[in-house]
């Protein structure tokens, strides 16, 4: 028995003695370990106390069908990415068709040649095989993300200190060039600060361990925090930030720190890519039953055919930051979208050259209509 084919549990599910029987001979013959089971439900039990590497799956079959039995599979999360090849002798479109709608990586019609279905099956073994080393990769990448930023965000802060405090003893006989190079330091370690928060964030939201700390809340509370601390950024560029809320809105099932973050994030965007003198505006709404939040900016907006990259890792565009002091790590649309997601919420955009730029997104609110949150 070979190292690979050793590692590999093969799972057939059909209704038929003699497809099981034939299934389970030629497979043992390239020497897989074999399971076969008449019906959906025992295979089920059985994947989840001993999940195969691919499963070979049958459509009609009594009880549960073939088509219920790979939603179930893919509704499991210690099992949805388990490639399942469905083998029928349905021929018609419409049967393919739902056979990869429901997650099936192919489709082999009955009768078949056993060598093709081997070939296929290998094809599909190695396919999962690269895909978890890429996932392993992955995750030494975010492991070593993690490290690395946590590392140099002591010795970064520690820099910042010192040039603060330089710059305050020293200031009375800075020169001019001299309290440049100390504004342009400092604003480096900021960027170099921000950067290395979020990618914090980042390599702990891709390792499936972002940490939400949910509870009912006013979702204006953080709102309105963030719009403050942001308004002090906006002042200096004579930038105003309103603020559009009905005197009822139901209360959300939410991290309030999370959602301070999206709305620094969204709200820095707006006054980062904004020339000075323009106005930003955030509006809050209720819509059965979401909590709708948008900010919009007048800024120069995002050509159409860079509109994709919003919410990719390092997923810059051609528009800068209207002013050369300020900087964009390409991470803070990926953490806000990372971080909507895991309140069941979802965030979109619309945006159109020279006339700015909106962000939306909703959160569930909260199922008991009586619950809410009221405002003078």
């Amino acid at each position: 028995m070979t190292e690979a084919a050793e590692r590999r549990k093969i799972m057939v599910v059909d209704d038929a003695p003699a497809n099981l029987n034939f299934m389970h001979k030629m497979l043992q013959s390239k020497d897989y370990h074999v399971l076969t089971f008449p019906d959906g439900e025992k295979a089920l039990n059985a994947a989840s106390k001993n999940p195969p590497d691919l499963v070979f799956l049958d459509i009609k079959m009594p009880g549960m069908d073939g088509f219920e039995v790979c939603d179930r599979l893919k509704a499991d999360a210690a099992l949805k990415d388990i490639p399942v090849i469905f083998i029928s002798a349905l021929a018609e479109t419409e049967h393919k068709v739902k056979a990869f709608a429901a997650g099936g990586v192919d489709y082999v019609t009955k009768p078949f040649q056993f060598e093709e279905v081997n070939a296929r099956m290998e094809t599909h073994l190695r396919l999962r095989g690269l895909q978890l080393e890429l996932q392993a990769l992955n995750d030494y990448k975010n492991h070593f993300l993690g490290m690395a930023a946590h590392d140099l965000r002591t010795p970064l802060a520690a820099i910042m200190l010192i040039s603060e405090s330089l710059v305050y003893q020293l200031s009375p006989s800075l020169t001019s060039d001299q309290s440049k190079f100390f504004d342009m330091m400092l604003a480096s370690c900021k960027f170099m600060t921000g950067m290395i928060n979020d990618l914090l964030d980042v390599s702990t939201i891709e390792s499936g361990h972002i940490n939400i700390n949910r509870q009912m809340v006013d979702i204006t509370v953080p709102i309105i925090k963030s719009v403050e601390i942001n308004r002090m950024f906006a002042s200096p560029k004579n930038m105003s930030i309103a603020i559009s809320c009905p005197d009822q809105l139901p209360l959300v099932f939410a991290d309030a720190d999370r959602i301070g973050q999206v709305i620094d994030n969204l709200l820095s965007n707006a006054i980062k890519y904004s020339q000075p003198g323009t106005d930003i505006s955030l509006c809050l709404r209720h819509e059965n039953d979401k909590v709708i939040v948008s900010v919009a900016d007048q800024g120069p907006g995002i050509p159409e055919n860079e509109q994709n990259k919003l919410f990719l890792a390092f997923g810059k565009t051609s528009v800068r930051p209207a002013s050369e002091k300020e900087r964009s790590t390409g991470l803070g649309l990926l953490i806000v979208k990372k971080i909507i997601e895991a309140h069941d919420g979802r965030i979109w955009f619309k945006s159109e050259p020279k006339k700015g730029t909106e962000f939306f997104f909703f959160l569930p609110s909260c199922h008991n209509w009586d619950i809410y949150c009221t405002r003078a």
